[in-house]
């Protein structure tokens, strides 16, 4: 199993030889066990916390030797749970992305810091299924998501007191445009609609009979998160691939939220409509979220990149030269929510 840990996760051979010796240092054995049962619980908020220990206490390498000494243990974890290898394989090869990331902002040196993110791989919370990820949470947004009477069309409704701003996105309350209200009575609900090609929030609310609309998801929700790992095209046939493989290991939800820039209506300013980006955020009905920098300026020109550094870029790529094009003539790029239905 220790040959497998760097078999499996295709680490170079400088890091191999970083974790090996990293590995025989003292630290190991009490945060391993400690580890061990955090996994064996699927406690996927401990298994971060003890990695952070790890990180924080004896440096970047430590996370890395700790999973490895866990490793058989995770297999054995996505075996009991019944799924595949080469699910297991694609989910865990995130180890070895994200070392591969910390290599490229440290001068090649070993290293792993997403702890918490990890953690859920290492607990089988988040599978990778083809080419997307999934995970089984609570939607977490104040929003709540109706199906129209015999029809498949979506409602999406905001919930009382979200801020906005005049073209209705989230923003502080002190320097709102507006709130939302919602008020319910009976089978009546007057609610401020979301505009599901925009993910803006109407300035005024709208009169509903629920009687006529079934709830799929509100906040509370358990729903899937869809995340989208770096390192492939987002081909429409990948995509559509990985959506139909979600029902087999998830058959209790139809809906699938995702947050991302990928899902950025302003994408159409600086992509071509046939461009996969294009088609994959087209998929989805918005909704807005928080953020603080767009998503898409550390995505597409670096991880400290920030909408001042852009104009000043030495743009590589048409898709940086186009963001750039954009801003100067005031496109507004956002962190953007979406849906989708499964089946």
């Amino acid at each position: 199993m220790y040959h497998k840990f760097f078999e499996e996760l295709a680490f170079t051979d400088k890091q191999k030889l970083d974790i090996q010796q990293a590995a025989e240092l003292s630290y190991k054995s009490s945060l391993k066990e400690a580890l061990q049962r955090a996994i064996a619980q699927r406690d996927e908020q401990k298994v971060g916390t003890i990695l952070l220990q790890g990180l924080q206490t004896f440096g970047p390498v430590c996370p890395l030797v700790l999973i490895q000494s866990c490793y058989e243990q995770v297999c054995d974890l996505y075996r009991t749970l019944t799924v595949e290898e080469s699910v297991r394989l694609a989910t865990l090869s995130d180890i070895s992305l994200w070392t591969q990331a910390y290599a490229h902002d440290h001068s090649q040196e070993t290293g792993f810091v997403q702890v918490f993110w990890i953690a859920r791989h290492v607990c089988a919370k988040i599978l990778r299924l083809g080419r997307l990820q999934f995970e089984q949470k609570s939607m977490n947004s104040p929003l709540r998501i109706y199906q129209q009477e015999r029809s498949e069309q979506c409602i999406t409704l905001a919930e009382a007191d979200i801020a906005c701003d005049s073209a209705g996105y989230l923003i502080n309350p002190e320097q709102a445009a507006f709130m939302t209200t919602l008020r319910e009575e009976g089978t009546s609900l007057i609610a401020h609609a979301v505009d599901g090609a925009s993910g803006s929030i109407a300035r005024k609310p709208s009169l509903y009979d629920t009687s006529k609309l079934r709830l799929l998801a509100d906040s509370a929700t358990n729903v899937l998160h869809i995340h989208i790992p770096a390192g492939e095209k987002l081909s429409e046939q990948a995509v559509a691939d990985s959506l139909l493989q979600a029902p087999r290991y998830f058959p209790n939800h139809s809906l699938a939220v995702c947050a991302s820039w990928l899902l950025d209506p302003a994408l159409l300013s600086v992509a071509e409509p046939s461009s996969n980006i294009v088609l994959f955020m087209q998929r989805f009905s918005k909704f807005p979220v928080p953020f603080q920098t767009p998503q898409i300026f550390e995505r597409v020109f670096g991880f400290t990149a920030t909408e001042d550094d852009i104009p000043r870029w030495k743009a590589t790529t048409t898709l940086q030269r186009s963001i750039q094009r954009a801003l100067s003539e005031g496109v507004v790029f956002r962190t953007m929510g979406g849906y989708l239905l499964l089946g």
